[in-house]
């Protein structure tokens, strides 16, 4: 699904109003009667109702769904944040028509906010429909008061568009917001609700079509969205009839030391889990035993040179056996120490094909920025955010995850997948995709390990580096769901994963 920006979606509506003539009062009728329609689908119980209501249009909502909550025989009241002779065009014709009906209407004050809540019988089911996409700016005056009032209330909260006080445009939080428990949004998905940490505060999202007609959005561009298994079918190759082992691709595994032997077994593995046909390892002599003991479909390369660590002299041995790859893996478990630093140097500028480099390969391309220009054309990096806050030296990773990815992907000329909760997946021709599968018990050591193997595995397939790289995360977050099912959240193993991985969507 597309996601939108604020200015995005203010530009669909006046198309929609200005050139196909729709008048706005219509979109804000079906606006309001979609959300009451959820609000009594997720509520049906729930007789009483508090709506807040702001100054514009998300204002306006918010009273067209007190007159259909009204209609309905629920118990509504209104608290107004502003004088409404701020009410303009289809809000103002709203807010006349809502003086027509009995439902108790309270402008803001310093005790209007307990004086009305104590008045309902029961505890209100609260409805914030304050503000809209539009905030970029700190909260002031009366919204800011009834925001810190209602943030102390245990009352459940559904926010009209978004929780008042975010940010539609990125997933920072600015503000001190109510925090929802469901959403209710219009057309399309905004940043703010899929993308972390503004995303937590939104609670279960909703999006309802409220009419802007197909072609109006496709007028937008919006290059944004969320991963589906629809579009991933749409990705991934069909798998011929009379293919072979050597049709599906040949992942070359490079990493491992002798601490961290483990590492490539995993990546591997979930390379040949992923659909690859065949798949070799690079390591250390140390880790040849593990390796085969746990991997015998693969196929390993050694070198003598170190049995601690890769070494240049294993730069000459992979490029003596890269014919016939497909793709690379490149950095699980290989350590940073000197020799394999010079390692890297050297085997960056022989690689030709799709290259998904990770973990240590990340933190040593942090510690010898001359190595970006060496990287091959069809690269993936895969950073957590403390990888990411080394590449980029940015501290602000977590708060403006979506933005770090995206500028990073043009400034390099790289396909980058950042990590984390709602996995950001940024291409440098603009593209972006939210990744929406996945759970916190994914949360171990490992699980990396095993997104790289199967990122590879697509790409070794044939898959671009955009689509390999969003229907891994896709792929990799549905085994993690799947494990979550059969063992909680909290026992799940990078090997869990791997026994769990799918890559198709039915």
């Amino acid at each position: 699904m597309l996601v939108a920006t604020g200015p995005q979606i203010k530009q669909a509506d006046h198309i929609q109003i200005h050139e196909r003539h729709v008048p706005g009062i219509v979109l804000m009728e079906q606006a309001a009667g979609g959300a009451t329609q959820e609000i009594l689908k997720q509520y049906p119980d729930q007789q009483t109702f508090l709506i807040l209501a702001g100054p514009g249009n998300n204002g306006g909502d918010g009273l067209v769904i007190a007159r259909h909550l009204h209609l309905a025989g629920k118990d509504v009241q209104i608290i107004l944040s502003h004088d409404p002779a701020r009410y303009q065009g289809d809000a103002e014709i709203n807010y006349r028509i809502i003086g027509e009906l009995p439902i108790p209407i309270n402008p803001f004050g310093q005790d209007a906010p307990s004086e009305v809540l104590s008045s309902f019988p029961t505890p209100p089911l609260l409805i914030d429909a304050l503000l809209g996409f539009g905030v970029t700016e700190p909260l002031r005056g009366s919204i800011l008061e009834l925001v810190q009032f209602f943030r102390k209330t245990s009352l459940p909260t559904v926010a009209i568009d978004l929780p008042s006080g975010l940010n539609a445009n990125t997933g920072e939080t600015i503000n001190p917001v109510i925090r929802a428990e469901h959403t209710i949004t219009f057309q399309l998905p905004k940043v703010c609700h899929v993308v972390t940490p503004a995303m937590l505060e939104c609670g279960q999202v909703h999006v309802h079509d409220i009419g802007i007609w197909p072609e109006v959005i496709e007028e937008l561009g919006i290059q944004r969205r969320t991963i589906t298994g629809e579009w991933i079918s749409q990705q991934i190759p069909l798998r011929p009839t009379a293919g072979h082992k050597g049709t599906f691709g040949h992942v070359l595994v490079i990493g491992g030391s002798r601490q961290m032997a483990g590492a490539p077994i995993l990546t591997a593995s979930a390379a040949i889990r992923a659909g690859a046909g065949l798949c070799t390892a690079l390591v250390p002599e140390s880790c040849r035993l593990p390796f085969y003991s746990h991997v015998p479909e693969a196929m390993c390369l050694t070198s003598r040179s170190s049995d601690e660590h890769l070494t240049p002299d294993d730069a000459r041995l992979m490029d003596q056996h890269l014919s016939g790859k497909s793709a690379i893996a490149l950095g699980p478990g290989m350590g940073t120490h000197p020799d394999t630093r010079k390692f890297l140097a050297e085997a960056l500028p022989m690689i030709q094909v799709p290259l998904i480099l990770d973990a240590d390969g990340l933190n040593i391309l942090s510690q010898m920025p001359e190595l970006w220009a060496m990287l091959p054309e069809q690269t993936i990096l895969t950073p957590h955010p403390g990888e990411m806050r080394r590449l980029t030296g940015l501290e602000n990773v977590n708060a403006r995850r979506m933005e770090s990815a995206e500028r990073l992907a043009q400034d390099r000329q790289v396909t980058v997948l950042l990590k984390g909760a709602g996995t950001i997946i940024a291409h440098p021709d603009g593209r972006t995709h939210i990744n929406t599968t996945g759970n916190p018990g994914m949360a171990t050591g490992g699980s990396g390990d095993v997104l790289s193997g199967v990122i590879a595995a697509l790409a070794a397939g044939g898959m671009g580096t955009m689509e390999a790289a969003s229907a891994g995360a896709f792929f990799h977050g549905q085994a993690g769901d799947r494990a979550a099912t059969q063992l909680g959240q909290a026992h799940i193993s990078a090997m869990d994963l791997i026994s769990q991985l799918r890559t198709d969507c039915g």
